[in-house]
């Protein structure tokens, strides 16, 4: 993911400095707006990571809340199953 991340940023930069060195090149845009463009394309960047982190985050957090409800989910079928002298024992071991 942060390969991908990585590559098209870059992309990015390279794009505009060919398209941009060409539009100056047939006089259709300054230097500076080239300049300004490329760090447009930088400000950009650091929140798409913010956002990309954000959404890692939230899926690791979905797996983890998935293996704590499977868990609880299977202690309750257990507790339900048992019978009530073997619930006193349970209670007694946890």
């Amino acid at each position: 993911m942060n390969f991908l991340m990585n590559f098209f940023s870059h992309l990015q930069v390279v794009a505009a400095l060919l398209i941009g060195g060409w539009m100056v090149h047939t006089d259709q845009l300054e230097v500076g707006g080239v300049v300004a463009f490329i760090s447009a394309v930088g400000r950009l960047n650091d929140p798409w990571g913010d956002l990309v982190n954000y959404f890692r985050d939230l899926s690791i957090t979905q797996v983890k809340f998935g293996l704590v409800a499977d868990r609880v989910n299977q202690l309750s079928e257990r507790w339900s199953a048992a019978p009530s002298d073997e619930r006193a024992a349970l209670r007694m071991k946890a």
